[in-house]
């Protein structure tokens, strides 16, 4: 199975992009999800671990 080329994301094509929801970052021309942080983030790590 082959997987089509991406074009790589500008920076101004990533600020023009607005996600409903979520943290993003451009890395190298790719848009990545980032991790939640805070409060959800320990919460989830809590549930997880089934404490």
């Amino acid at each position: 199975m082959f997987q089509p080329l991406v074009e790589p994301v500008t920076f101004e094509e990533f600020l023009e992009w607005k996600p409903e929801n979520g943290r993003y970052e451009l890395h190298k021309g790719v848009i990545v999800e980032m991790q939640p942080t805070g409060d959800r983030e320990l919460v989830r790590a809590f549930l997880i671990r089934g404490c």
